[in-house]
């Protein structure tokens, strides 16, 4: 495969990841501050969960071409934060919205037991940790791919703007509600990939080709 065409689809997968990871932030369940308690789990989430999800795999797979394409000018922070990000989604985000969207229903229905009290899905201390661990990972590897971005200035300076505050915004204190929970974690970062997305694929766009001006005729 050529590289154009490996950064073309990597773009694509970026560019379909944002829009599914909004739309199953907004399609999530929040009830009384919760969104993975009995609860909330027994709430109709199927549509939200595999959308999160499929955008979550479309954004592991199309975010190493592009990457491939902005290390040279990103450096050592910019390479630290898309082996962090990269991890978060891997190992804290894929994993838990498994659990939820093919699982967690049934698990709230017929053994309520084991669901979690601290919106983890399930318990286990080494379960919960490695959670955290990944998620900080996930949150922190998003900052610092977004600081890289923003000193690179090969690319506008407002996308690294948007990772940045993509991984802050989170962390507001904002009252957990459903659809405003959703924007507040969702809405930046995948706006962020959306348009490296983008990006990529105009930066593999043909020219178009100029004709040569004929002589004009002599009169």
């Amino acid at each position: 495969m050529e590289p154009q065409t490996l950064r073309r689809l990597s773009g694509l997968a970026l560019v379909a990841a944002g829009p599914l990871c909004l739309l199953g932030g907004l399609l999530h369940p929040f009830v009384d501050g919760h969104a993975h308690d009995v609860e909330a789990l027994l709430r109709d989430h199927l549509a939200g969960s595999l959308a999160l999800l499929a955008g979550e795999l479309l954004l592991v797979l199309g975010l190493p071409g592009v990457y491939g394409w902005l290390a040279p000018r990103l450096g050592r922070m910019g390479l630290v934060g898309f082996v962090l990000y990269l991890v978060g989604n891997v190992a804290s985000a894929i994993p838990h919205l498994v659990v939820m969207g093919f699982a967690g229903r049934e698990l709230a229905e017929n053994h309520p037991g084991v669901i979690a009290e601290n919106d983890a899905i399930l318990p286990g201390r080494a379960f919960e940790v490695e959670q955290l661990v990944t998620g900080l990972a996930f949150m922190v590897g998003l900052l610092l791919f977004g600081i890289a971005l923003l000193r690179s200035r090969s690319l506008p300076w407002w996308v690294g703007a948007i990772a940045i505050a993509g991984a802050i915004l989170p962390f507001v204190p904002v009252p957990v509600t459903p659809v405003v929970t959703g924007l507040q974690i969702e809405l930046l970062r995948g706006l962020a990939v959306a348009v490296l997305g983008v990006l990529a694929i105009r930066s593999v766009a043909p020219v178009p080709r100029t004709r040569p001006r004929q002589p004009a005729a002599a009169a």
